[in-house]
């Protein structure tokens, strides 16, 4: 695993939901690109199960590679899972716009 990436099933709260979800988390380096597709793959892995969320920290993501988008798609595609349990959390207002412009808003909940 890359030393930027961390992965880890956790319990933490989240607000606006019950006080702990199981929760599957994956901290992001600042720019995201295919080089994390084991990292996505294993996300994928332990967040098949229903009730489990998927939390993609993007607070120290500058950029994000067509190949970075395309693995949030896979991501998504690959879990079946609704918007409020894919999470694309502590965006910058550039990239937030730029997952916007590109669809991500209907099925990721972008905070």
């Amino acid at each position: 695993m890359l030393l930027a990436t961390h992965l880890a099933a956790k319990t933490v709260p989240l607000s606006g939901v019950k006080a702990h979800a199981h929760t599957v988390t994956l901290t992001l380096p600042p720019i995201l690109d295919s080089a994390l597709c084991r990292e996505f793959w294993e996300a994928a892995q332990q967040a098949r199960d229903t009730g489990i969320k998927v939390i993609i920290d993007l607070e120290k993501t500058l950029s994000i590679r067509d190949s970075g988008y395309t693995l949030l798609w896979m991501l998504k595609d690959s879990l079946d899972k609704e918007p409020a349990d894919l999470l694309l959390v502590g965006c910058h207002p550039a990239l937030k716009r730029a997952l916007q412009l590109r669809g991500f808003g209907p099925h990721f909940t972008l905070l």
